[in-house]
């Protein structure tokens, strides 16, 4: 009878937690950010040693002011972005579940209607954008690592500078696709979704695009980028899907490619340097817009939702 009993136990499966799930919440989240710091520092050492074995230099505005040799340094950073932000999601989301790919919710695709909806939600948040970096001037933040932020934009005004057909191929790649998928995979579709095990929805996107803020560690676009985190988290979670997120992370980075090649070209010219404030009545217009459109993204995400789970 002991016997049978005991047989009957050892073959009940038992559910213990996967993977790092065993631990405290706050052990979880020290964990994330260990992986994150270990894999962005380790990836920013190796780019740099590239850099500076391929170039002789560590002064970056006198390498970016040598358009025409710069594929090594775009390489660099198409390495940093995989081994910063990519690399840690992929190890964080295995510890977290079996599959890295259904954790992030890429596993999961987007409707077809979001292809259209996302671009125009894009171009209707954009003065809200524009304005923020003007209320962002008047920040004690703005003036923080301006060293930094002259050499961030130092590389990109050299990446950007050149007008060939490959040059803009490989300046998407570096600018626009790679980061995206990179970034969009650590801050929503592990810190964000960590972040939510503890917070409400609007707690945990806020928290995700601030961290997702400082990482550039360029002061002058603080609040904007915060305001686009802001988007794109809720994109990922409404919609369910990483990819949509990712979709609009490209769309917004490739559309400086596409508009600086333009201007080399001399096809469209653009004044990058003196930005505009946004009028008021543009605020207020395009905000009317960017509601409407967003109440059918949201009517959208929630009826394949209830459809999901009918």
């Amino acid at each position: 009878m002991t016997e049978n009993l005991l047989d009957e136990h050892l073959k009940t499966p038992i559910n213990e937690p996967f993977g790092i799930n065993a631990y405290s919440y706050g052990a979880q989240l020290f964990m994330w950010l260990g992986i994150f710091s270990a894999c962005f520092f380790l990836a920013q050492f190796v780019s740099g040693l590239i850099i500076i074995g391929y170039y002789k230099s560590v002064d970056i505005k006198q390498i970016a002011a040598n358009p025409s040799n710069l594929n090594v340094l775009r390489y660099a950073q198409i390495l940093a972005s995989l081994f910063s932000f990519l690399l840690p999601a992929l190890i964080f989301s295995k510890l977290k579940e079996q599959s890295f790919m259904r954790y992030a919710d890429a596993d999961k695709g987007f409707q077809p209607v979001f292809i259209v909806l996302i671009p125009l939600l894009l171009i209707a948040i954009y003065p809200a954008i524009d304005a923020s970096f003007f209320i962002n001037k008047l920040m004690p933040w703005n003036g923080w690592r301006k060293d930094f932020q002259d050499e961030y934009k130092a590389i990109v005004d050299g990446l950007l500078k050149d007008d060939s057909i490959f040059v803009f191929v490989l300046n998407f790649l570096t600018i626009a696709a790679v980061p995206a998928v990179c970034e969009e995979w650590i801050f929503r579709g592990t810190l964000q979704k960590l972040l939510t095990e503890k917070l409400n929805i609007h707690l945990a996107v806020f928290f995700a695009s601030v961290f997702f803020s400082l990482i550039h560690f360029e002061f002058s676009g603080f609040l904007p980028r915060i305001i686009l985190g802001m988007f794109l988290g809720y994109l990922f979670y409404y919609s369910g899907s990483l990819w949509a997120g990712i979709f609009a992370h490209v769309l917004n980075n490739g559309t400086q490619v596409v508009f600086m090649y333009l201007n080399n070209k001399g096809i469209y010219k653009m004044d990058v340097d003196h930005p505009e404030m946004p009028k008021t009545w543009e605020l207020i217009a395009y905000t009317l817009v960017f509601v409407g459109l967003w109440y059918l993204f949201y009517h959208f995400a929630q009826k394949r939702k209830n459809s999901t789970f009918a």
